[in-house]
């Protein structure tokens, strides 16, 4: 499995601010056979997921159980149907959080191909999707 480092297109404070914000203003749905009731908020061009840091131990994503270190975005009409992000905080590696792959380094954010797309064109689209949450998710708690 291939992943990139994107800590220059979206940082660890705004990957924390787009997770309280889908924690605050989202709702839950599953998307996937792995876990259940997944934090998600449907953006302008795009649905983006949140997955617990401890994977299946946290089945059904609860915020008081863990946090959250995955983020997916799906655009169910494009040709790369999903962005797996994850952060990597402090204590992380340590703590042998799930998403984390070897050579992931600490207090970073990374984009990872899980279906083989091609890291280069997944990394030249991401910024579409980044521009328009970040702009919404500001918008929505200002």
């Amino acid at each position: 499995m291939n992943f990139t480092n994107i800590t220059s297109l979206i940082n660890l404070e705004e990957f924390e601010k787009i997770k309280e914000f889908i924690l605050k203003n989202g709702d839950k749905r599953t998307y996937r056979n792995y876990d259940n009731n997944n934090p998600h908020y449907k953006f302008t061009n795009c649905n983006v997921f949140m997955g617990a840091d401890i994977g299946q131990r946290n089945i059904n994503n609860d915020p008081k159980i863990s946090d959250f270190n995955q983020v997916t975005i799906t655009n169910l009409d494009s040709d790369i149907i999903y962005y797996e992000l994850i952060v990597i905080r402090k204590g992380d590696l340590k703590a042998e959080k799930a998403w984390i792959k070897k050579g992931m380094k600490e207090e970073q954010v990374y984009l990872v191909d899980i279906y083989d797309k091609g890291l280069k064109l997944m990394k030249n689209n991401l910024p579409i999707y980044l521009k328009q949450i970040k702009k919404e998710s500001a918008f929505y708690t200002n």
